[in-house]
């Protein structure tokens, strides 16, 4: 398996990079686009409203791995729809800026509500921890939608690369959902933090 990743990655590597380099302008431009005070105030306001009805004795709990399966779902379907175009790669790049802007807004977000040091602790295992392994997972299935978009149009797309789809999408796909898991356990960790705000 570790052979297969470093091989992976030297086969990739300028696709992979260029994929960690728009995603961080995406949190960047997120970051900054959360400055402009319409937004500001009204991403505050979602947040703490949300933040606020998990403090209610009714509140029954936040399901992360549910909702968060049927968004990446989703947003897996539109990264591969993209293959029916003449621009799949361009594509692919303007669903990762526009995920990681939403990623630098709620960073951003976080931090106007909980301060510097609660929001540090707060960014880190809400976003940070889970983000980790949901970033390698898509840009393992982002990398290879861009091949799979160039093989087809230099014609030398064949079953042998469906399967190696297939083993590194099961792989992906994986590792997407052990980050909600580890985003639903720190959930719990995050309202008590708030919860002493």
């Amino acid at each position: 398996m570790n052979k297969n990743i470093q091989k992976y990655i030297a086969e990739n590597f300028s696709t992979i990079i260029k994929i960690l380099v728009v995603y961080a302008l995406g949190v960047i431009i997120g970051v900054v686009l959360f400055n402009f005070q319409s937004v500001k105030n009204e991403y505050i306001d979602v947040m703490r409203n949300i933040l606020d009805m998990t403090k209610q004795e009714n509140f029954e709990g936040i399901n992360i791995i549910a909702n968060g399966l049927k968004n990446n779902i989703i947003f897996i379907s539109l990264l591969h729809l993209s293959l029916l175009t003449f621009i799949a790669p361009m594509l692919v790049l303007l669903f990762v800026i526009l995920k990681a802007i939403v990623t630098g807004i709620y960073i951003a977000t976080l931090f106007s509500i909980f301060g510097f040091l609660k929001g540090i602790a707060t960014v880190f295992l809400g976003i940070v921890l889970p983000l980790f392994l949901s970033l390698m997972g898509y840009v393992v299935i982002c990398t290879n939608i861009i091949r799979i978009f160039s093989s087809i149009r230099n014609g030398n797309f064949e079953l042998k690369d469906i399967v190696k789809y297939i083993y590194w999408f099961i792989i992906s796909f994986s590792l997407i959902s052990f980050s909600l898991v580890i985003e639903q356990l720190m959930t719990s960790v995050i309202l008590n933090i708030y919860s002493n705000i």
